[in-house]
């Protein structure tokens, strides 16, 4: 298959020929008044009513327990099981060298790196390296540990579901400094 050409940075700029006139639907841009779009229009009931639904945050960000941490993490609430959901989703942020204990959880976990570079064990594995955009899921019920490189922050995005007695991990030991050390160069 062949991908089309979009030409060069300078292509198309220099023009012959008489001066191209501006569209009626530009001209007087800065002077026309504004229109209001149909949501716009309605009250503030049928705004809600709609089809968006914001939720204001009103969680204020959290310190990671030190059971949990090493280092400082802080935590923000994005989705909370509610009603049937049983999703539990947050925004974590580590500072540089603070890590998750090791834990697990009962139905799996997925980590996106949103920005930084972390590092992250399953137990009886290699640490290995994550960077902005990674995925990664563990199985239910793996043991593993997540968090910053040495020298660098890492947030990440934490998705999971809790269990149906809303438990969302089960908590071990700190990984050590010596555990710790083992990763490799970032």
């Amino acid at each position: 298959m062949t991908m089309p050409s979009f030409g060069s940075a300078t292509e198309g700029r220099q023009r012959s020929g008489p001066a191209r006139t501006v569209p009626r639907r530009l001209r007087n841009r800065g002077t026309q008044k504004p229109t209001l779009s149909r949501t716009a229009e309605k009250s503030s009931n049928d705004i809600r009513s709609g089809i968006m639904r914001i939720t204001k945050n009103t969680i204020e960000t959290t310190p990671g327990p030190r059971e949990w941490f090493t280092g400082a993490a802080y935590i923000d609430a994005i989705a909370t099981p509610t009603g049937p959901s049983r999703v539990n989703a947050s925004s974590v942020r580590f500072t540089p060298g603070a890590r998750t204990a090791w834990h697990a959880h009962p139905n799996g976990q997925t980590i996106y790196v949103t920005e930084g570079i972390g590092l992250v064990q399953r137990r009886g594995a290699p640490i290995e390296v994550i960077r902005p955009g990674d995925r990664v899921f563990f199985d239910p019920g793996e043991e593993h540990w997540h968090g910053a490189a040495p020298t660098r922050f890492m947030s990440h995005l934490s998705m999971v579901d809790v269990d149906e007695k809303g438990n969302s991990a089960t908590w071990g030991a700190h990984v050590g400094d010596e555990e710790y050390g083992a990763a490799p160069p970032i």
